[in-house]
């Protein structure tokens, strides 16, 4: 952090400004649940003769194969009577007309080619769904305290956990609900603590802290409330007045929180 920001935090006419474009949260994390898109992706149910074709739909292979039940597939060509599928899982113990194929063969670029009939009879969609879960890292830079108010600088740094609910397909309007839990670095000076302090102490704490963060696009909003917990010695020793008072950090902005997408 900059040297001058501290003597910017005592002035008042910097409080709006600093409090919208410096008091942010940043948060990195995973989905654990496979995101499809606008994937077409079916399943059957059923036994399914196919064909082996290339991406254009021409068979390659006259031998007739058979797609077992629970095989998925995507759409990848629609013909005027067929469709060309590619498959996204099979294990490598199913066999298919009596010849054996490894999984790669059938998560690379291997087509086989079905009638629109039997898609309707067979094989059912396989939506997507709206709610995905969220593990990664929690950074907190800045904290507002109350009860006397005040800006922070306390770095927390921890794992956050939760869930993304998406409100639209593309999900580019959502919503995450998240929990985290880490360490916080303190500045205990004579402003904050009750008992006699010449200097300023450096201590740690526990953190717990709640998160809500809305995505409209790329324009984003986060906030998280949450507690230091300092040690019982610590606290008899300083008397620290924001003992059991909630902090609060939030954060507008451009693409403000990253997220990586595992699929």
């Amino acid at each position: 952090m900059s040297p001058a920001i501290p003597t910017l935090l005592h002035s008042k006419t910097w409080i709006l400004p600093y409090l919208i474009f410096i008091c942010s949260t940043s948060l990195s994390a995973q989905y654990l649940n496979e995101n499809i898109g606008n994937v077409r992706l079916y399943e059957f149910k059923i036994e399914c003769p196919m064909y082996k074709c290339d991406i254009s739909g021409n068979i390659i292979d006259s031998s007739i194969l058979v797609a077992p039940p629970n095989a998925k597939f995507t759409l990848v060509e629609c013909l005027s009577n067929h469709y060309v599928i590619r498959f996204t899982l099979l294990l490598n113990s199913k066999k298919i007309g009596g010849i054996f194929f490894t999984e790669n063969d059938f998560t690379t670029y291997t087509y086989f080619i079905i009638t629109k009939a039997q898609l309707d009879f067979k094989a059912v969609s396989i939506k997507k769904s709206n709610l995905n879960l969220l593990v990664g890292n929690i950074f907190t830079p800045i904290k507002l305290r109350f009860k006397p108010f005040d800006f922070a600088k306390d770095i927390s740094v921890g794992t956050t956990f939760g869930g993304k609910y998406s409100f639209t397909e593309k999900q580019n309007t959502a919503v995450d609900g998240l929990i985290g839990i880490g360490i916080s670095s303190l500045s205990i000076d004579s402003s904050s603590a009750q008992k006699s302090t010449n200097e300023s102490n450096e201590l740690l704490a526990f953190t717990s802290s709640l998160g809500l963060v809305l995505e409209f696009g790329n324009a984003q909003l986060g906030i998280f409330i949450g507690f230091d917990l300092i040690s019982n010695t610590n606290q008899k020793k300083y008397d620290w007045i924001y003992k059991n008072k909630p902090w609060l950090s939030f954060g507008v902005g451009y693409s403000l929180f990253s997220f990586n997408v595992k699929k």
